[in-house]
Order: C-alpha cells, then sequence, then structure tokens
C-alpha cells in the first residue's frame, strides 16, 4: 500500500508576522532578530533590547570622568545613545545579511540565464557542423571527449595565422573554427554548471541560517549565556504558534527538528547557526541595496565595465574570465553591471535560429579587402585584415592574443 504524505502548507508573510506580533516581548525580538534579513524590529524591539544594557560595560555614552551628553537626553525614559547604539547594530547586521541574500539571488539569476543562452550557442554551433562542414555524430562524441585537453588558444592563434597568410582553404578553416568554438563553449558550459551548483547551496544555507549568539548578543549587548537560553524558548514558542495557525500539530520528529535547528551548531567561520526556517519568507522582495563602487579595477573602471560586458555576452576569452570571476563574485556592483548587461544585450531568450545565424557569421571566413589604391598601401591593408581577424577570434583567445606562450583556453 501506497502512502502519501499530506500537501505542505504555504505561510504566507502575514500569517508569520501575525504569529509573532502575539509571541511574549522577548520571544518576538529574538524570532525577529533571526528573520532579520527579511523582517525590520519595529520601535518598541529595539527599545525593549536598550532597555536591558544592563552591563556596566556595554552601556554607550560612558565615558571617564562621567556620562556624555549625549546621554541626558531621553527616549520614553531611555538614553537616546543607547537606542541609537542598538538602532546601528540591527541596521549593520541586517545590510551585511540582506547584501548576501541579494548577491547570492542576483548570481543564482545570471548563471541560469547564462547557462540557458549558453546552450544555444552549443546547440547553434553544433548544428553548423553537421550542415555545412558535414561533420557525424562520432566525430562531435570525439570533439566532446577531447574538449578539457585541446589546447584551444594556439589553435585559435594558429588558425588566425593560417587564413591571414591565406594556407587554409574556406571550407577547412569553417570547419576547424567552428569545432574550436564547439569545444571551448562545452568547456565554458562546464564551468558555469559548477559555479551555479555552488551558488545554489550557498544560497540555500544563507536563507536557512541566522545570526550566531555571539552576534545576537553584541546586538541586544547582554551575556551570550541569556541569548541561548531565550533562542530555545523563542523557537518552541514560534514553532507551537505556526501550527496552531495552520491548524495542524507537528509529529515529535518536525517539531524537534525546528527547534534544533533555532540552537544548531554554527556554520563555516563561526558567523552563522542554522535557522529557524525563513524559506516562507524568501519570496518576499528584500529592499535594494546600492552597490558600493568597486576597489578592484586594474585597468579603470571604463576597461573593468567593458570586461563585465563582454562576459555577460559570451565575448571574454577564458583566460580572462578565469582571473576575473573570482573577483566579480563577491563584488555586488560588478554582478550587478554584469546583469543589467545581460538584460539589456537581448541575450536571454533569443530564437535558435538567431543565434545560428550570429554564430555563422562570427565563424565565416575571414575575407581580406582589395586595395583601391596603388600597390603601395597593400602592408597596411593585410595588417588591417590581420588584425580583423584577430579581433573576430577575441572572444575565444583572450585579451593575450599576442602572447604565444599565454595560458590555453
Amino acid at each position: 500500500m501506497t502512502t502519501t504524505a499530506p500537501p505542505q502548507t504555504t505561510l504566507t508573510r502575514a500569517q508569520i508576522e501575525t504569529t509573532i506580533a502575539a509571541l511574549q516581548p522577548v520571544q518576538r525580538v529574538m524570532v525577529r532578530l533571526l528573520l532579520l534579513p527579511y523582517l525590520d524590529p519595529p520601535a518598541e524591539d529595539i527599545a525593549f533590547m536598550a532597555r536591558e544594557r544592563s552591563e556596566p560595560n556595554m552601556r554607550a555614552g560612558l565615558k571617564q570622568g562621567g556620562r556624555s551628553q549625549v546621554a541626558h537626553d531621553k527616549i520614553s525614559g531611555l538614553p537616546k545613545d543607547w537606542i541609537i547604539a542598538v538602532e546601528n547594530k540591527v541596521r549593520q547586521f541586517q545590510t551585511q545579511l540582506r547584501g548576501q541574500l541579494t548577491r547570492l539571488n542576483l548570481l543564482a539569476d545570471f548563471l541560469t540565464d547564462y547557462l540557458a543562452g549558453l546552450q544555444q550557442e552549443i546547440t547553434a554551433t553544433e548544428q553548423l557542423l553537421a550542415s555545412e562542414c558535414e561533420i557525424g555524430s562520432e566525430s562531435l562524441e570525439d570533439l566532446r571527449a577531447q574538449a578539457k585537453l585541446s589546447p584551444l588558444t594556439y589553435a585559435l592563434k594558429k588558425l588566425a595565422a593560417r587564413a591571414d597568410k591565406e594556407e587554409i582553404e574556406e571550407a577547412d578553416y569553417l570547419r576547424e573554427r567552428l569545432s574550436l568554438e564547439f569545444q571551448g563553449r562545452l568547456r565554458q558550459r562546464d564551468r558555469f554548471k559548477k559555479r551555479l551548483n555552488l551558488i545554489l547551496l550557498e544560497r540555500q544555507a544563507s536563507i536557512l541560517s541566522s545570526l550566531s549568539d555571539e552576534f545576537l548578543a553584541e546586538i541586544w549587548c547582554i551575556a551570550v549565556g541569556p541569548i541561548t537560553n531565550r533562542r530555545v524558548k523563542a523557537v518552541q514558542a514560534y514553532v507551537n504558534a505556526l501550527a496552531s495557525t495552520l491548524k495542524s500539530s507537528l509529529d515529535a520528529a518536525s517539531f524537534a527538528a525546528a527547534v534544533n535547528a533555532g540552537i544548531g551548531p554554527k556554520l563555516a567561520g563561526g558567523s552563522k547557526n542554522e535557522g529557524i526556517g525563513s524559506k516562507p519568507l524568501a519570496a518576499e522582495p528584500i529592499p535594494p541595496i546600492t552597490p558600493k563602487p568597486c576597489e578592484h579595477s586594474e585597468g579603470g573602471t571604463k576597461s573593468l565595465t567593458a570586461k563585465l560586458r563582454s562576459l555577460a555576452i559570451y565575448e571574454l576569452g577564458e583566460d580572462e574570465e578565469v582571473k576575473m570571476w573570482p573577483r566579480t563574485v563577491p563584488c555586488l556592483n560588478c554582478l550587478t553591471v554584469v546583469r543589467v548587461a545581460q538584460l539589456e544585450s537581448g541575450i536571454i531568450g533569443r530564437a535558435l535560429d538567431e543565434v545560428v545565424a550570429q554564430v555563422k557569421t562570427r565563424s565565416a571566413f575571414p575575407r581580406k579587402e582589395t586595395p583601391a589604391t596603388a600597390p603601395v598601401e597593400a602592408p597596411a591593408s593585410q595588417d588591417k585584415t590581420a588584425i580583423e581577424v584577430e579581433e573576430l577570434l577575441r572572444p575565444f583567445i583572450g585579451d593575450d592574443a599576442g602572447q604565444v606562450g599565454a595560458k590555453s583556453w
């Protein structure tokens, strides 16, 4: 007999906020801090935490020789600087958490769309190899098998030089050019698939995590011991209240899992605990984070922006891409630029026929222009043609086209 699991009920944001508002003050404040990326603690929560600044070494506004002037100003009977200190801590950690989620969401969206477009590039190249070059399925399999080991950078430079010197026929050039591009795209797809999988894992861990007890104590300005005890009780009360809202009880295993998640082990780096399941709020838009200016551009902002746009439309060579990617991933500004370039380029959602036409144009045999003046100007025309050939192959050669000993794709 087959048992069917009961359908999962999706909580709305209104239900979650109503449930939290009905908790006791200490529990309410704790749960909102655990869901800090999604919820803004109201003024009463800030005042509640400021009121508990009981330890002398944690009190704001105390200086040697007496109290500061700011402490003389009161808000609801509390020193103003105590409230400001809590507000600043809440804002600091909330900005960090929201910035992290914004960055991961942006990366996941970019990589998902990038791989979809990359698959179209591969399919289009494969079609042209079969139709224009009459390459069979066995030869395509050989190209796939050799893609990881093929010295693409050197082969593309050599092909460009042969075309410039007219040492290769048009049909042979097209076959070699498309074969190298096919292998380059396969390698690119493998790299970006691994990157997407890592980002999805990191995002899932981030969504299901919350601040550690040490950070909660820093915001609340009390000792870590009481924070741990309050976390346990708050999560228990929150889970029970949610079950009551859904009018269904949790079995022992589910209840234990929810509570343990609220006091779970620290994640890598010791900065977070496994969270209380904030996924129901993940669908709600996170307030936009203003990207900060980049500080890692070696060739200037314009050069960096141009490379990021080339990356978005599959025109950045592998050598340059591999160097840029580790610096691009943690930078919200760079990710914003590359995502905007991707959305504005029309790359997403292209028809396959359009991609085929673009690949065919890009891989066409470079033809030299017939000199319109005296033969004396022929060398300049040849130099220009060589430059044009190099520019056509730049997405696969990279920016180090003049370095024969450069690393391969």
